[in-house]
């Protein structure tokens, strides 16, 4: 929680279990948020100093975007079951749980109107599947549609004076934050800033605040309701669902700034930890062997090194001393090279070294961003993704000539290429419509492009399992925002979850290969 200055920061919740969307009661006293600290995302309660947790909610399934009624005897908040995702109000009077959207589809994100009577969300209604919708609702009345655009209009946002209501929509691929008046006319985008995304606004007498990564990474900005003088309120790593209070003299918002993340094997459906301390390890990549792992430690911001670590002992030496960010190492099939990404302030290219830290340059010097290399089964080649003229396409470099082909042609993101082992397919992301990631599969030469994943989510960072029978990747919760990581085959049949029970987000998997 913040001043609305973005002083005085202070944290309140300190778990395992990931907590998201605070908001704070009329009165001051209480906040309001959503937390998956049991194993699923329920509501709970807590004093200001974050003592006295509560939880009110113990479903199987999602229970999350809490908002209080101005009154403060109730809590809105929305609610998945399997089938049906609608808004639901709990009374602190009686404990009862009232559905107020039956009529919906999905409905979520849902904001108290400031005199009480309405309530705000996004969603669907059956029947319809041009998008992602904003809707006002009386609890247990008919809702009526505010937008009807193509595309998603989301996370709605009242004015204090209840007449306007700002809100998330992606006109052009990027999201910006859009206000419209609450009857439904004259939307108009008051953030307009190409290739940034603006979202989750909340609004209060000192401004709407947004998150933004405008400055390279997510963090919390105000600004007048026109989207004029835009400023910065938090400067730290990963900053987001901002919340005013009431009155706008307080700003609740979760944060990654004390946050930590290690490696770690899982097997067995047990995890065991390998690194943990005061920094942020990613990126994992195996030897050949299976003794050793290879990833990226960062201990400072904007600094990013490698290192090795001995899968049975723990033991962990370092790899590079960059002068500024290494990452996405990838260990080759003959074991005698680490191909990674190295920046230093005038662009991502692709590097390569020796296992002991010897003979380290640079195989790729053309493009201002190459990222995500994964080798050929034979070591001799590497594709990688690379931005050119704004998209990112995938290309194939060989080690050893450093000449390249481009394999993709998409006016799209081609991400995270991995190659099967057996040579035959790369599997990567891309996005199958303009709203959520999944796994392609292609073959070397370009041919044979097509999707595997179709799902609710966004599908991220394939791997291969050793013999090649199988495609790990990490799937983020449409709902939680958080990552669990799923199997499926290369023809995209058979997806199943692959971590189960893990309370914690888990996300760029590395295969152990076969010894």
């Amino acid at each position: 929680m913040a001043d609305a200055s973005g002083g005085n920061v202070r944290r309140l919740t300190n778990d395992l279990g990931q907590s998201r969307w605070p908001a704070l009661s009329p009165d001051g006293s209480k906040i309001a948020f959503a937390s998956k600290r049991g194993g699923w995302w329920d509501i709970y309660v807590m004093n200001i100093d974050g003592s006295g947790i509560r939880q009110l909610t113990h479903d199987p399934g999602f229970d999350g975007y809490p908002d209080w009624s101005p009154d403060g005897s109730k809590l809105a908040f929305s609610v998945f079951g399997g089938y049906t995702l609608h808004v639901f109000v709990f009374s602190f009077a009686d404990g009862s749980l009232t559905d107020a959207t039956p009529d919906a589809a999905a409905a979520m994100h849902p904001r108290w109107s400031p005199d009480g009577t309405e309530i705000a969300y996004d969603g669907t209604r059956f029947g319809i599947s041009s998008g992602i919708d904003l809707y006002v609702v009386q609890p247990g009345q008919q809702a009526r549609q505010l937008t009807s655009a193509d595309g998603w209009e989301r996370q709605p946002a009242w004015s204090p004076d209840g007449k306007q209501i700002a809100y998330t929509s992606y006109p052009n691929g990027v999201a910006d934050i859009f206000v419209i008046n609450a009857d439904g006319s004259h939307p108009r985008n008051i953030t307009d800033k190409a290739n940034t995304d603006e979202y989750e606004p909340s609004w209060s007498p000192s401004g709407i605040a947004f998150r933004s990564n405008r400055g390279g990474r997510d963090e919390i900005y105000v600004m007048n309701p026109n989207g004029t003088n835009v400023r910065m309120l938090t400067s730290s790593i990963q900053d987001g669902d901002p919340n005013w209070s009431h009155d706008g003299r307080y700003l609740l918002f979760d944060s990654g700034r004390d946050a930590t993340s290690e490696i770690g094997v899982y097997k067995n459906d047990q995890y065991r930890s390998l690194t943990h301390g005061n920094w942020f390890d990613t990126d994992p990549s195996w030897s050949p062997d299976g003794r050793r792992i290879v990833f990226s430690r960062s201990k400072t911001l904007g600094r990013n090194d490698l290192y090795i670590v001995d899968a049975a002992s723990g033991k962990t030496r370092r790899l590079t001393h960059s002068r500024g960010m290494d990452w996405a190492p990838a260990w080759s099939p003959n074991g005698k090279q680490i191909a990674f990404v190295r920046y230093e302030g005038f662009g991502a290219q692709i590097w390569l070294s020796n296992p002991n830290g010897t003979h380290q340059h640079a195989l790729t010097s053309s493009g201002s961003w190459n990222d995500h290399p994964s080798w050929s089964p034979d070591s001799r080649r590497i594709v990688y993704s690379g931005r050119r003229n704004g998209n990112y396409d995938l290309f194939v470099v060989n080690t050893r000539t450093a000449r390249q082909q481009q394999i993709t042609h998409d006016r799209s993101l081609n991400l995270s290429p991995a190659w099967s082992p057996d040579g035959s397919l790369i599997a990567y992301v891309s996005p199958a419509d303009q709203a959520l990631d999944d796994i392609w599969v292609i073959h070397p030469d370009g041919t044979g492009k097509h999707v595997i994943t179709h799902g609710d989510a966004d599908s991220e960072s394939p791997t291969w399992a050793p013999d090649g029978s199988t495609i790990l990747y990490a799937k983020v919760d449409f709902l939680g925002g958080d990552g669990t990581l799923w199997t499926t085959d290369p023809h995209g049949t058979n997806a199943t979850t692959a971590t189960r029970d893990l309370t914690w987000s888990t996300a760029s998997p590395s295969w152990q290969p076969l010894h």
